[in-house]
């Protein structure tokens, strides 16, 4: 399995919003992963997280499942990182997904995903990017990347 995992596009000052240099981040995300074979997203139910996958279900349309993970539910943070895990656990073995998170979750998840502890995310941080390879068998591995403007 293959997963893509990031914090949101670059945001506002105090809005739940993209900026527009998030926009245009975006937008290259999505020409980006457009050809890996991705069919699933997963995000928060933040307007931010969900308008860093827009561009890509624009261009993968039915083909791209965007699944909204609530934040507030039973267990807040910790219980939003291990819904998100368990989903990604749950699909096939030859899935490619991505995870579209914020600074406190995206490090969490690679966490519960491979084993392995990343570099946290500054708040003014939004070029992370870390493709998590997962094996059926054997030991998961963790390429951080960065992409776009650097932050």
């Amino acid at each position: 399995m293959i997963v893509f995992a990031l914090r949101h596009a670059d945001r506002k000052p105090d809005a739940d919003d993209l900026s527009p240099a998030g926009v245009a981040r975006a937008e290259l995300l999505a020409r980006m992963l457009a050809e890996s074979g991705i069919r699933t997203a997963y995000c928060s139910d933040a307007i931010r997280t969900q308008r860093t996958t827009d561009p890509l279900q624009r261009k993968l349309g039915s083909d791209l499942e965007v699944v909204v993970v609530e934040t507030g539910s039973a267990g807040g943070i910790a219980g939003h990182v291990k819904a998100i895990v368990q989903k990604v656990k749950g699909l096939p073995d030859n899935a490619v997904a991505a995870i579209v998170g914020h600074t406190n979750t995206v490090g969490e998840i690679v966490k519960g995903l491979t084993g392995r502890t990343v570099a946290p995310i500054a708040d003014q941080q939004f070029d992370r990017l870390f493709v998590l390879s997962i094996p059926a068998a054997g030991a998961a591995t963790v390429a951080p990347l960065r992409y776009g403007e650097a932050t």
